[in-house]
Parts: C-alpha cells; structure tokens; sequence
C-alpha cells in the first residue's frame, strides 16, 4: 500500500507560544487605545458638567466632543478587529508554509493535487483578507468624516434658523 509516510504539520510548540504572545500584546494595546479613548469621554463629561461657561456653551461643546468620542470608538474598535485579522493571517500563512514543506515530501502522487489545493485556498485566502481590510478601513474613515459631517450640517442649519 502507498500510504503517505509523514504526519500533517502541526505548529511547534514555539510557535503556538509566539501567536499566544503576539494575540497578548496586540489585545494589550487595544484596550489600552479603548480605555484612553474613554478617558477623553470621561474628561469631557466632567468639564461639560463642571464649565465655567454659559449651558448653551457647554452643551454645544459637548456635543461636538461626544461626537468625536463616539467616532473615535468606532474607529478605535475597527483597527483592533483590522490588527486580530492581520495576527490571524500571519499565523495562517504560517500554517500553509508548514504544510505546503510537508506535503513536498510526499509522494508525487499523494502531495501534489493537495500542493494544488493549498495554493488555490492560499490565493482566495488573501484576496478575501485585503477585500476585508480595504473595506473596514474604508467604513471606519468614511463613517467618521459622515458623522462629523452631519453634525456640523444639522448646526449650520439649526444657526441659520435661529
């Protein structure tokens, strides 16, 4: 019988511990972005309570920096879902190679329609992952610049009328 004789890859040891690492620090500074993000909320919410200006001031003024927060949230939450994603494809990328060497020494017959199949899954895998990419990247900006927008528009015609 023409069993494969080598096992499938596996990541080492080592290398499960360096994506663990890698997942901790990048979770690490995430949520430190997120807490000092709800820092500058926090900050906000205490001068707009605490001002030395009329209400209408402080009220409009904490608007616009509610607004921005709220913004910077978005945008805060997108880039450590676009950082998890780029861990992700690091370590998949690494499992294809390790697989891709592995199937190099089997036989002919054995590990070329599966080298086939790795590489086809390979180039789907990273045309999806930069489509993914583009577009969060694409929606945090624009959802940004739409809000802000919208909020000056809505001031602009609420000063207009008054």
């Amino acid at each position: 019988m023409n069993a494969p004789t080598a096992a499938w890859a596996l990541p080492g040891l080592e290398q499960q511990f360096e994506f663990l690492s890698e997942g901790a620090d990048l979770a690490n500074r995430n949520f430190e972005r997120l807490i000092a993000t709800q820092s500058d909320g926090c900050r906000d919410w205490f001068r707009a309570v605490t001002g030395q200006t009329t209400p209408n001031a402080r009220l409009e003024h904490h608007f616009d920096q509610s607004l921005h927060l709220g913004c910077a949230m978005f945008v805060a939450q997108v880039s450590a879902m676009t950082d998890a994603m780029q861990l992700w494809e690091k370590n998949w990328a690494e499992q294809q190679r390790n697989l891709l060497s592995e199937l190099g020494k089997q036989p002919d017959n054995v590990g070329e329609p599966l080298r086939k199949a790795v590489c086809v899954s390979a180039c789907a895998m990273d045309s999806m992952s930069k489509a993914t990419r583009q577009v969060a990247n694409f929606a945090s900006n624009r959802f940004a610049a739409a809000a802000v927008s919208a909020f000056q528009q809505a001031r602009d015609k609420i000063t207009e009328a008054a």
